[in-house]
């Protein structure tokens, strides 16, 4: 048992890059990072955390830039 304090994937404060990318741009980052995660061992637990981790970054990305556009 591990006694390690938990941690978030995302601190909003830790995290916020302030900038949101094109739509355009964080789509194509999307579907690359699929592209590249998609062949990822499930029973790999090492290489499932890099994915998720690749995946929840280009999917906030892809969210604020869909945010962005609808406010346009």
């Amino acid at each position: 048992m591990t006694t390690a304090v938990p941690s978030p994937l995302h601190d909003p404060e830790r995290d916020s890059q302030g900038w949101t990318p094109p739509l355009d741009v964080a789509l194509r980052s999307a579907r690359d990072t699929l592209a590249q995660t998609a062949a990822t061992d499930i029973h790999d637990h090492h290489e499932l955390i890099k994915a998720a981790a690749s995946l929840d970054y280009v999917l906030r990305d892809l969210v604020a830039a869909l945010d962005a556009e609808a406010a346009r």
